[in-house]
């Protein structure tokens, strides 16, 4: 199992993760190389769910494996911020699998910043 090096950013609209999301497809990046996660106040983030798109109350994780996106870390992160995006110091552990299920890759531990 490889490890993940990981660049990602917390969104509290949904309208600017997306945007970074159409961003980075747009550079042709596969879709398995960009996570989404929704985080529900005071809990762990979870995949999307039907219906996330009309809550208010969500905040929003775009994470980009740099292993396997035609990007580099600083246009990652500088297009996550013009989003709208606060980049992450440190990702929740697990998560990729918390996310993605058990079978997925990790994340570097405790990275968010691309390995630097």
């Amino acid at each position: 199992m490889h490890e993940r090096r990981l660049v990602a950013a917390s969104f509290d609209v949904l309208g600017q993760a997306t945007g970074a999301v159409d961003w980075f497809r747009n550079q042709g990046t596969d879709p398995d190389a960009i996570l989404i996660a929704a985080v529900p106040p005071g809990e762990k983030p979870r995949a999307p769910q039907r219906g996330d798109n009309r809550r208010t109350d969500l905040r929003w994780i775009v994470a980009l494996d740099l292993d396997a996106a035609p990007v580099a870390y600083r246009q990652a992160a500088d297009t996550l911020q013009r989003e709208g995006g606060a980049l992450m110091a440190e990702l929740p552990a697990r998560l990729w699998a918390d996310v993605e299920g058990p079978d997925a890759p990790s994340a570097t531990e405790g990275s968010a910043n691309g390995g630097r």
